[in-house]
């Protein structure tokens, strides 16, 4: 049986609206997908960068990526409002998914372990969390800007472990993109892909299109 469970939460357990398509959509609706894509670029490049200079927060990372806008498309710099945009967009856009709860609820009767793992600035992060009535089921939480590093770099593979009873077998990894899937596999623990779409574009061991499967793997899954 599953003895802890690590989850992602963006996208994984709460949904919403990308900041950078808030900020495209605000910069020109005629061109929003265009400066969609190319700020998502220029945000990866960053994000997903293994030896920066130092450690960017999601918000220095989001500004960043809006300083390149105002030379490429000719528009106003907007480094300092897509800060603001990125607070408001999901301390007040986000949603928690209808599956979560009942998800969180279950594996807590069933006493599994239950550790937050996300890329994400704490402060606005733990605020939303604690609108959602869902920090509470949480033992543990490694998050980004408390660590000053992303997934699936080594400073949160180790912190993650740090958590882990063995075996490793018995750990399971819940979460929506390949830096969750690398996550999982660098920590060699089991992972679960979710895509309430039920389209799947990576590897995993197990594959869901609702968090109410988890508990059922949980509790079928042996070491």
């Amino acid at each position: 049986m599953i003895h802890t469970v690590f989850f992602d939460c963006g996208g994984t357990l709460v949904g919403g609206k990308s900041s950078l398509k808030v900020l495209a959509d605000k910069l020109d609706k005629n061109r929003s997908d265009e400066i969609f894509h190319y700020l998502v670029d220029q945000f990866m490049k960053c994000y997903l960068d293994e030896n920066p200079p130092r450690f960017y927060s999601i918000r220095e990372l989001l500004k960043l990526s809006a300083g390149t806008v105002t030379e490429k498309f000719n528009m106003p710099d907007m480094s300092r409002e897509v800060v603001e945009i990125y607070r408001d967009n999901h301390l007040k856009g986000d949603y928690i998914f209808e599956d979560t709860v009942p998800a969180l609820e279950r594996l807590k009767a069933m006493n599994v372990r239950i550790i937050l793992i996300s890329d994400a600035d704490a402060d606005v992060l733990l605020e939303q969390l604690e609108a959602f009535d869902i920090l509470r089921f949480f033992d543990e939480r490694i998050i980004s800007s408390h660590i000053k590093a992303y997934k699936p770099s080594d400073t949160v593979v180790q912190k993650a472990l740090a958590y882990c009873r063995r075996p490793l077998s018995e750990i399971l990894f819940v979460g929506d993109t390949i830096v969750d899937i690398k996550t999982a596999r660098k920590m060699k623990v089991r992972s679960a892909l979710i895509n309430r779409n039920g389209k799947f574009k990576y590897d995993a061991d197990f594959y869901i299109d609702t968090l109410a499967r988890i508990p059922h793997i949980a509790a079928e899954t042996a070491g």
